[in-house]
């Protein structure tokens, strides 16, 4: 499920998604390959948002984009189990009222007929890697919450609160420094499907998985190391992005950029200071397939990086579901030349025996070349379990050809719980 703005998504049995070219060596010639990169991305952008409605379908743009909706900004399925495993009615969303306020299983409260929804999810964490304790954490609880005034007009945050409690192996003691951050806070104005302005502290819409990346949202318990070390996860700045529907397909298109400093940054996370970019995606109206290109240039301390990428997602059969993404970073920022790519797979084991319902195969498999490392290769296979639409549980085991720093062998568990 995608979270750009006009893919659909499927709103009964997934967890929620959002409530979710090299430069030269030379600063000179980096500094006149962004300008290029700037118009060009410029270029792409106007006209796709002339040329979407003339082919708008509005009917199909109309259902898809309430979707979307929700999807982004609400608490909303991201892993959606495929069309034979959708879950029977007695696991379908519960409803509960009091007065005004109504509350629906992993999708949040909402405050009467104020436009107001507040929603979240915590996720508890098991790590037993190489070359360090095993630990255990309740990694953070993320409050989200929804505010539409008007149908045209959305305010939207995401606040963290961090290192609850933790423990390691041979400590004394748990642990505990809670430190609260905003993973997202922005304003959102929507003129029409094919015209979209978003600004503030958002996800970089770069590939797929980024979109929707935290814990309760993607299919294992580690996220791929091309996009944990290559990519800036967030940016703080302006975002034009819209969709438009020849046929029956879609076309989704951002354009953004960072145009102030990034706003409460972690305090291990050194963003760039400023970024333009953009993304445009293809695929089938309902989410059955797509293939996506995404471009990112990256200014920190008068050094430039350029990043690109290409992705894809298709449902295979009506159980298998593929994603792959591939990204290059090449420039002057230290620490950012690298390649690599993955593909990922999911598929049900109900078919095995009745007692496996909701039980998942999952499997990635990752080409990590990073220019100060050896390259690798890393496997990460394992289980998910959906048992309920509030509760997501992973465990995985990360095995890579050759340990670096970033990426290091072992077991990943993490349980999630919406609400």
């Amino acid at each position: 499920t995608d979270c750009s703005g006009g893919r659909g998504a499927s709103l009964g049995g997934k967890v929620m998604c959002e409530l979710t070219t090299t430069t030269s060596a030379h600063p000179s010639s980096a500094s006149a390959a962004s300008s290029a990169l700037r118009r060009s991305l410029a270029g792409i952008g106007f006209a796709l948002l002339f040329g979407g409605a003339v082919f708008a379908q509005e009917p199909l743009a109309q259902e898809v984009r309430r979707d979307s909706i929700a999807a982004e900004t609400a608490i909303e399925p991201a892993i959606e189990p495929a069309p034979e495993t959708q879950p029977a009615d007695d696991d379908a969303e519960r409803v509960y009222s009091l007065g005004p306020l109504e509350y629906r299983t992993a999708r949040g409260v909402r405050f009467g007929e104020s436009g107001l929804t507040i929603g979240g999810f915590t996720t508890f964490e098991i790590e037993d890697t190489d070359g360090e304790p095993a630990s255990i954490a309740l990694d953070g609880l993320n409050f989200m919450a929804l505010y539409e005034p008007v149908e045209s007009l959305r305010f939207f945050a995401e606040l963290e609160i961090g290192e609850l409690l933790s423990w390691e192996a041979g400590s004394s003691g748990v642990e505990s420094s809670p430190r609260a951050n905003f993973e997202r806070l922005y304003v959102e104005y929507s003129a029409s499907d094919a015209l979209n302005f978003r600004a503030g502290k958002f996800l970089t819409p770069f590939g797929h998985w980024n979109l929707v990346p935290a814990e309760p949202f993607v299919w294992t318990a580690t996220q791929p190391a091309i996009l944990e070390i290559g990519l800036d996860e967030h940016q703080t700045g302006v975002a034009l992005f819209g969709s438009f529907y020849p046929e029956k397909r879609v076309i989704n298109y951002w354009v953004y950029g960072q145009v102030i400093d990034a706003f409460d940054v972690e305090s291990d996370e050194i963003p760039a200071e400023r970024t333009v970019g953009g993304r445009i995606e293809y695929g089938e109206a309902r989410g059955a397939w797509s293939f996506g290109g995404s471009v990112l240039g990256s200014e920190l301390g008068g050094a430039w990086t350029t990043t690109a990428g290409i992705d894809a997602k298709w449902r295979a059969t009506d159980r298998l579901e593929l994603s792959s993404e591939l990204l290059v970073s090449r420039g002057d920022i230290p620490g950012r030349d690298l390649w690599g790519a993955f593909i990922e797979a999911n598929y049900p084991l109900d078919r095995l025996s009745p007692k496996l319902a909701k039980l998942y195969l999952v499997g990635r498999v990752e080409h990590f070349d990073f220019a100060t490392e050896r390259a690798t290769q890393i496997f990460d296979f394992g289980l998910t379990w959906l048992p309920a639409p509030w509760l997501n549980l992973k465990a995985g085991y990360r095995a890579p050809t050759h340990s670096i720093p970033e990426v290091r062998a072992g077991l990943n568990v993490s349980i999630s719980v919406l609400f």
